[in-house]
């Protein structure tokens, strides 16, 4: 009988030692991560890179006819189509992803008066270690922005004045920043893609549960963005916590914050289904949390999560106006956005929780 219970106890312990299976199959989260990494990482940081050139080509254009008014209408487009690039590829390079390169701000807000004083410097050339000593509020996207619309809510005419009134150095300031801004759209491309530094590869790799995994800074990234969202691009404009200041909204030059706003929402929900554009086959965190079972109350979350989307979506729509004069005129519309957006940061924060992530 001792015999017996020594067998039995030694069963048991030997039982207990066995690692526990975990609550989501690495399949299932290496099926995912090849998804975004595939139809959505590469993909938006190619469309990155078309944009930026693009963009090139229309600044090419322009500064060689600066009194053009419908060049500078043309550039003006092929800038928001840039800045709305970015934006959907943005999440994919901050956090644990940037590895502190300085091409993962694309859009720092522009110090016009430190970029006037660099325009009007005695400096000879603005090439490519010069523009790679500036600060990054005086590069990117934003500097564009700020060169092309000017202060006085686009107006075309005061905006060929000032190219006019500074000769070539205006032009050849612009010029340079778009080349900076095609130099590091292609760095980033390269440091991804399997053609260059291949971080693709251990992007899709890195199929854990615990902090450092790929899951878990994705998740991370869109909670960040999403509480931007809230905060920064409606919150600090609509004056939540102090009083409405419209010069805090984020495309103050170009007034295309919104259409920023409704590209950086996206940006999440790309990563949630999986999807940069209409792809057939390919599953993001919608379907693992269905895997895992994932509630929110008692409603699927991911169904929860799709639902508040479609809110967020409709309730900017009915904003027709910028967002710098909505804040003045229709203040309740943008309220209700804010709380919308609340609402889906509540659902966003459930998902570390829903997918079993390891702290």
């Amino acid at each position: 009988m001792k015999y017996f219970l020594s067998i039995f106890f030694l069963f048991i312990l030997s039982c207990s030692r066995e690692k526990h299976p975990e609550p989501i199959p690495l399949s299932d989260r290496q099926i995912v991560l090849h998804s975004i990494g595939n139809a959505v990482v590469i993909r938006s940081l190619l469309d990155l890179q078309n944009s930026v050139n693009g963009l090139n080509e229309f600044v090419n254009s322009y500064v060689s006819d600066p009194t053009n008014k419908q060049k500078l209408l043309a550039l003006r487009k092929e800038w928001i189509n840039a800045a709305v690039a970015w934006k959907l590829s943005s999440i994919f390079l901050e956090g644990q992803f940037a590895d502190g390169k300085r091409s993962s701000n694309l859009y720092t807000f522009a110090d016009v008066t430190s970029l006037e004083e660099t325009v009007a410097s005695g400096n000879p050339l603005f090439d490519f270690e010069y523009m790679q000593s500036l600060d990054e509020n005086l590069t990117g996207l934003a500097a564009i922005e700020y060169l092309i619309y000017g202060v006085n809510k686009g107006n075309e005419e005061l905006v060929i004045t000032a190219f006019k009134s500074q000769g070539s150095r205006r032009c050849a300031y612009l010029r340079a920043l778009s080349l900076d801004l095609k130099q590091r759209s292609d760095q980033l491309l390269h440091h991804w893609s399997m053609a260059g530094d291949g971080y693709i590869n251990k992007f899709m790799e890195n199929s854990g549960l615990e902090g450092s995994a790929s899951l878990s800074n994705l998740t991370a990234n869109m909670i960040s963005t999403i509480s931007r969202i809230k905060d920064d691009r409606i919150g600090a404009p609509l004056g939540i916590n102090s009083m409405v200041n419209p010069e805090l909204v984020e495309s103050k030059y170009g007034a295309e914050s919104i259409t920023l706003i409704r590209a950086e929402l996206q940006s999440l929900q790309q990563i949630f289904i999986g999807e940069r554009t209409t792809t057939i086959g390919v599953k993001g965190l919608n379907w693992l949390l269905d895997q895992a079972n994932a509630k929110s109350g008692n409603e699927m979350l991911s169904d929860a999560i799709t639902a508040q989307f479609t809110e967020v979506y409709l309730l900017l729509s009915y904003i027709k106006v910028p967002l710098e004069q909505a804040l003045v005129t229709h203040v309740k519309q943008v309220e209700d956005v804010y709380m919308s957006v609340g609402k889906l940061q509540t659902l966003l924060q459930d998902i570390p929780l829903g997918l079993h992530f390891q702290k």
